[in-house]
């Protein structure tokens, strides 16, 4: 550990960071420097050779969590490094699956299902005839409302997943409860009420086992399986669990407390109690808000018993807030005992603050009569404290960005009056909630579309469509439409499209708006009929693709010149993502079939992330969800609406819950639920650092009863302090003034300028694309447009695939290098098993490419292939950061190496495969990129088999058309001028205008959608 990294932790973070050997339990508090712990010590461990980074396995809860990780890892390792296993369990798992799913049965091309995709699954199967063949399900699906009960059914699956609970399992224990009913006491009313629950635990146990069935029928998974799986696997096949026991040396486990008990067995096997092996774990109870029933110690609680040498170590010095705002959250959480680790473990978790008390401010209390004054007041004090509003006070103490503010809500929906106050007092803001992107507005324009294409009579989606501001249709107008709808009884489409029904007189020429709206209207309406022709045959995606040309939305998107524009052009371009993956997944992705999915979404409240551009770096004021800031900190936050009934919200029952014998987790002994809005508001009052407000109002919305004041806020700060603190002016009322639009036009602020583009990580691929095409560069990987499917990169993808398979296949079971026979078939069985079908125009077309690829195989075993020479790694990732350069930022290169042979005379090979007809001349594989990327790499890395000189690395290219490797060096000069060469790229991108080359490669362009492939 160098003196530097030994200055900045402090004893107990030290502790933890250079423990070598045996299990670990690290309890960190808020604001700790947990991340920092677990970051310092994987870089110790790489750094004392304890470890290689493909020897440390670091497991998070969220993807959020996995990202920052990866990102402070990165920053922390000062020379390049092989792919760390850095990643959610869930991804983790998917992981394992893709590479191991043929050893229990399982197609490695599993889909993945969100929770609308599985509704949908179960949807369409609920009346399959015979009844076996579908759910066989009486009081699970009443006449009256047969889908009453699907999410329900989904949930209550979920729930078994998580508990470790098989269909079969689940069967067994049914079948002990019938047996436990005396066949003398089945008459009687008691036992029937038991005989009746046990028929619904008979007909849900069923409809598990279908669910499985229906699963690999479709070659589909839920999030669920991933665990239960990569489980299944692991005991079936202890080979398998053996070699990942072997790789995985150190295992570092984040967020501990909020993991389930499928998770927990995950990594019992991986980490065997009896073995004492290098586990750590990092949680704290009080931190803990997504557990069954509140179960926040039982998995800490578990591994103490389990890992009985484990070591304790208790971080409690808080780098974040002040002594004021810690003190006040330990108030509240104590109200969790004895459910705490503090009454059962005895350790002390009181959190001590690093920083300067004596300034600290006092937590603030605002108690308002009605919503909108509370909000209101929100408002003007954020106006006191941002330096750049004029409504500032420097006695205020501090001199604040928008940005260092955050309001902080229990749901999404309790943001309104904040967003309208804000508005009101022209402070710039931004939501940061979660599941977001479908009700992004411009996605709900692109939904609209696709509604109206599938339903031209909805009135509603035809209205926000006239609505988009391209259009730029005078309201005045928008009414006249409205009015002559409703006047003669037809749909707004109808109204605006006169051929579509029978037109009253002077209608056909849309003679009652303006000639402008008139021409706006008609060119909507020929591109939707247009459209209509086409929606049997097009998907909904491409449809919309259709309709972003035609309206001249396309270009507009491409070149956004503020910083909500290209927000806006990422969420649209997320939202294509998303459809791109389900057309992939699903043989029907036609506009009915996407419609019923966004709409089965948009009711199970679905949603993924909208665009996760850097928030950091917009100066608005933060609203977001108390779940969402879970690991942010800003130096002011605002609780708000701290009633009963929104926090602590009102408790949501399971529709279907599992028998209580079912479950393993270790329950606590008082209300669950108000020990996790506890636990949630807790951690709401740890985000801050230097200023606390509490914000109440007595009424909310058109409410006639008063709300009473969470009991939370008198936990936090005690009855005196409440009463001292409110400060109701129950008179104080809006002026009708805030609500001028004057008065509002002149409060607004501008639009955010567009942040300059910064490039910190660069590939091969990524520079070879905007050396061929700026504008290419840009759709795929600024906007990350996904491109259709094509045949040669599907070819490619499936010849890679199955290569990788067959040298992982040989290393496990050497029996197959005996006969030629052998290899052909497990070669042939590999390249079936991997073949991607998508992207092929034909089915002609699709076979040519298969024999092709049978061709090239065959050739590799005859040519290619050497039974003594089996690769160290295969598809084996790496980052690393270039040396620095004075003027230059710090940037990062990285890649994935196809091929890496440590051959007998300690010379390193470097192999990539291409599945290309065109084979280039040796001096241009003298200069090829590519491998000088692999050069710098193996030059760079200081893990086996790399960190070797230049002229001891060979880097090849083979192609297997022809069967034919080229092989070149690169030496010391080389290297150095490649990496002048690719921090002056990276000065091209960012400066970049982004505009089409015009290149001969344009003509066959994904993207050939976006521009005319001539440079304009």
């Amino acid at each position: 550990m160098s003196k530097i990294n030994e200055k900045k932790l402090n004893k107990e973070q030290l502790e933890a960071v250079t423990y070598k050997k045996g299990p670990l339990l690290i309890i960190a508090g808020a604001g700790t420097g947990k991340t920092t712990v677990i970051t310092e010590r994987i870089k110790y461990l790489i750094k004392k050779n304890l470890a290689k980074t493909t020897e440390i396995l670091a497991l998070t809860f969220t993807e959020k969590a996995s990202r920052e990780m990866e990102e402070r890892v990165d920053i922390a390792m000062p020379y390049g490094y092989t792919q760390m296993w850095i990643s959610t369990f869930h991804s983790f798992c998917d992981r394992i699956l893709r590479a191991e799913a043929l050893h229990i049965g399982l197609d490695p091309r599993y889909k993945l299902m969100t929770e609308a995709e599985t509704v949908q699954l179960i949807r369409s199967n609920l009346f399959n005839q015979p009844a076996q063949a579908g759910f066989e399900l009486d009081y699970f699906r009443p006449l009256g409302n047969p889908t009453k009960f699907i999410s329900g059914m989904i949930q209550h699956f979920s729930r078994l997943q998580d508990e470790d609970i098989s269909s079969q399992d689940y069967k067994e224990w049914v079948e002990q409860q019938r047996t436990r009913l005396r066949p003398a006491k089945q008459d009687f009313g008691e036992a029937k009420e038991e005989k009746a629950e046990i028929e619904k635990w008979e007909e849900l146990a069923r409809a598990y086992k279908k669910y499985e069935e229906l699963k690999v029928k479709e070659g589909a998974m839920d999030f669920g399986d991933l665990i239960i799986k990569t489980l299944q696997l692991f005991r079936q096949r202890p080979n398998v669990l053996s070699e990942y026991r072997k790789q995985f040396k150190y295992i570092l486990v984040d967020e501990f407390q909020d993991t389930n008990v499928a998770q927990y067995e995950l990594l019992k096997l991986l980490v065997p109690p009896k073995n004492n092996g290098n586990l750590t774990v990092v949680g704290d109870d009080s931190q803990s808000v997504y557990k069954f029933r509140g179960a926040a110690i039982s998995n800490i609680l578990n591994f103490k018993k389990d890992y009985k040498k484990a070591k304790t170590v208790v971080l409690t010095k808080n780098y974040r807030s002040t002594q004021v705002i810690l003190d006040s959250a330990y108030r509240l959480i104590q109200h969790n005992n004895p459910d705490t680790l503090e009454s059962r473990l005895g350790v002390d978790k009181n959190l001590v603050s690093v920083k300067n008390s004596k300034a600290s401010e006092p937590v603030k209390f605002i108690h308002k009569d009605r919503i909108e004054n509370e909000a209101e007041s929100v408002a003007k004090e954020i106006g006191k404290l941002a330096a750049n509003s004029p409504l500032h006070e420097a006695s205020a103490g501090l001199a604040l960005d928008y940005k260092d503010i955050a309001i902080l809500v229990r749901a999404n929906n309790h943001s309104d009056a904040f967003i309208r106050a804000f508005q009101r007092n022209g402070i710039p803001y931004q939501f940061l909630g979660p599941g977001r992107l479908f009700r992004q507005p411009e996605v709900i324009d692109l939904i609209s579309y696709l509604k109206v294409l599938y339903d031209f009579t909805d009135s509603v989606s035809f209205y926000r469509l006239l609505s988009i501001d391209y259009l730029d249709i005078a309201s005045r107008d928008l009414i006249r439409i409205g009015n002559y709808a409703k006047k003669y009884n037809l749909s707004f489409f109808e109204a605006c499209d006169p051929p579509s029904h029978k037109a009253s007189e002077g209608q056909e020429k849309l003679d009652f708006v303006s000639p402008e709206t008139k021409e706006k209207i008609y060119k909507l309406v020929r591109i939707i009929n247009k459209h209509f022709d086409l929606v049997k045959k097009e998907t909904a995606g491409q449809l919309l693709y259709y309709f972003l040309e035609d309206t001249g939305l396309l270009q507009k998107l491409l070149n956004p010149d503020t910083a909500e524009a290209e927000k806006k052009a990422l969420n649209i371009s997320k939202f294509f993502d998303k459809l791109k993956t389900y057309e992939t997944e699903h043989e029907d992705a036609s506009v009915s079939a996407v419609v019923d999915w966004l709409e089965l979404a948009s009711e199970i409240g679905e949603s993924p992330l909208a665009a996760d551009s850097d928030w950091t770096r917009v100066n608005a004021v933060n609203i977001l969800t108390v779940h969402s800031a879970k690991g942010l900190e800003f130096p002011v936050v605002f609780l708000v609406n701290l009633v009963s009934q929104r926090f602590p919200t009102v408790e949501r029952r399971e529709q279907i819950p599992i028998p209580e014998e079912l479950i393993k987790e270790v329950l606590p002994q008082g209300d669950y639920h108000t020990q996790e809005e506890r636990r949630l508001f807790y951690v709401g009052m740890t985000r801050a650092k230097e200023l606390l407000f509490l914000t109440a109002a007595d009424y909310y919305g058109e409410a006639k009863r008063e709300k009473k004041l969470s009991p939370f806020i008198f936990e936090a700060l005690g009855d005196k302090a409440v009463s001292a603190e409110t400060s109701k002016d129950e008179g104080q009322q809006l002026s009708f003034l805030d609500y001028s639009p004057s008065v509002a036009l002149a409060k607004e602020g501008k639009p955010t300028t567009r942040e300059p583009l910064h490039i910190d990580y660069l590939s091969y691929s990524q520079i070879d694309t905007f050396l061929i095409c700026p504008l290419h560069y840009k759709l795929r990987y600024i906007f990350k447009i996904p491109t259709p499917a094509s045949a040669s990169l599907s070819f490619g993808t499936s010849i890679h695939e199955t290569i990788k398979n067959f040298y992982e296949a040989l290393r496990k079971e050497p029996h197959f290098v005996k006969t030629s026979r052998g290899l052909e078939d497990l070669m042939l069985d590999l390249l079936k098993k991997n073949w991607v079908k998508e992207g092929f125009t034909s089915k002609s077309h699709e076979k040519k490419f298969f024999e092709k690829g049978k061709l090239y195989l065959a050739g590799y075993l005859n040519d290619g292939y050497d039974p003594k020479n089996i690769p160290a790694l295969l598809e084996q990732r790496f980052t690393l950061p270039l040396p620095y350069k004075e003027g230059e930022k710090p940037l990062k290169i990285g890649g994935v190496m196809d091929r890496v042979d440590l051959q007998t005379d300690g010379y390193l090979e470097i192999i990539d495969y291409k599945t290309g007809a065109t084979i280039p001349t040796q001096p241009e594989v003298d200069k090829n990129l590519q491998l000088t990327f692999y050069g710098l790499a193996a030059t760079s890395i200081r893990e086996e088999p790399f960190n070797k000189q230049p002229e001891n690395i060979n880097l090849s290219l083979y192609f297997l058309d022809q069967q034919q490797r080229v092989v070149t060096k690169r030496n010391q000069n080389q290297l150095q001028d490649a990496i002048e060469e690719i921090y002056k790229i990276r000065r091209e991108i960012e400066g970049s205008d982004f505009k089409c080359s015009g290149s001969i490669l344009c003509e066959k362009c994904e993207y050939s959608l976006f521009c005319r492939g001539d440079g304009q």
